[in-house]
């Protein structure tokens, strides 16, 4: 756990200058849909938010992305794709909520509103106002400016009716979404979810880095060393017997420093003073590591027929003894 809590600091750390990258120009992704549309609506937002989450997915699963987040090391192209398709899978999509754009009733609008509130106040105040405590002047000063009041909030509460704003369009006006305070309202909140998103990303990237599947220690990954030994198998076969050395001795060094076990030394075919063949004492526990020919008991002399193949401390194929018929000389056996 605190390896991987490690790892995650070190990603977003290393990832900081990226992160305000992605941000920008998934920004100016999203709002370079939304300035070809003259009016934008409600499929032109989701359209732009497509746009968005399209780039981000690839900016955040490009092999410089992934290096950075797996702190410097890249990744083999077959584990780098295992990587993306595994947070293709879990990915959630950025969210962004597109602005609260209603119609508003014109200026001309209010204020007729205004004036035909303020006469109506005055023709219902001033009888009321009479009746109630014959005070008809009361009703003429108080009546005028409740009515505008009433009758400019009437028309506001109207303009959200989309009905009306369809059928009376002279009346109401429907302003665009990317102007003024609108647009520089509606753009903090874009920044914001995609700065959500990249945060839930990175982390979820170095963890997929981290435990990917099939990943394994260097010194035991058994595809790469055959690739790599493959590679030198097939620089063999085109050698000239003047090369034939010096080819098979960098293969053997390959082979070790992949991680086969038992190539220390000289090859037989550098090193003349060498003994063609080794003799061990037999011992049980040698059974993991040889087969035997023919009976062999505890304490017999053998001979190492062929030598036990070992790759990052795991026996991969067993070697072969012979029991040594004459103890005086190794050169028969049994």
């Amino acid at each position: 756990m605190l390896e991987l809590q490690d790892n995650i600091a070190k990603a977003q750390a290393a990832t900081a200058g990226l992160r305000r990258k992605l941000v920008d120009f998934a920004t100016r992704e999203y709002f370079g849909v939304l300035g070809l549309v003259r009016s934008p609506g409600a499929g032109d937002f989701q359209a732009a938010e497509a746009r968005a989450n399209t780039v981000l997915k690839q900016e955040i699963l490009s092999a410089e992305a992934v290096t950075l987040i797996h702190g410097g090391t890249a990744l083999e192209e077959s584990d780098l794709a295992l990587v993306a398709l595994s947070f293709e899978t879990i990915m959630r999509p950025v969210r962004i909520r597109g602005p609260a754009v209603i119609a508003e009733a014109k200026t001309f609008t209010l204020a007729l509103a205004g004036a035909a509130g303020a006469v109506g106040g005055m023709f219902a105040g001033a009888p009321l106002m009479r009746l109630a405590f014959e005070m008809q002047d009361l009703g003429l000063v108080l009546g005028a400016p409740l009515g505008a009041l009433l009758a400019v909030l009437i028309v506001r509460r109207l303009a959200r009716i989309r009905l009306l704003t369809r059928i009376l369009p002279w009346l109401f006006v429907r302003p665009r979404a990317w102007q003024g305070a609108v647009r520089s309202e509606h753009e903090k909140t874009v920044r914001v979810c995609i700065e959500q998103w990249i945060d839930w990303a990175v982390p979820m990237l170095a963890v997929l880095c981290l435990h990917r599947p099939g990943a394994a220690p260097a010194g035991t990954d058994r595809d790469k060393a055959l690739r790599k030994i493959g590679k030198l198998i097939y620089a063999l076969h085109r050698t000239g017997p003047e090369s034939l050395p010096v080819v098979a001795h960098e293969l053997i060094q390959e082979a070790k420093n992949s991680g086969f076990e038992g190539l220390e030394g000289l090859p037989a075919f550098l090193d003349n003073t060498r003994e063609e063949k080794q003799v061990l004492t037999w011992k049980p526990d040698l059974q993991g590591k040889y087969e035997a020919f023919g009976h062999i008991v505890e304490g017999d002399q053998v001979v190492v027929e062929r030598e036990t193949v070992i790759l990052g401390g795991q026996v991969v194929q067993r070697g072969l003894v012979r029991k040594v018929r004459d103890r005086t000389s190794r050169g028969q056996v049994e």
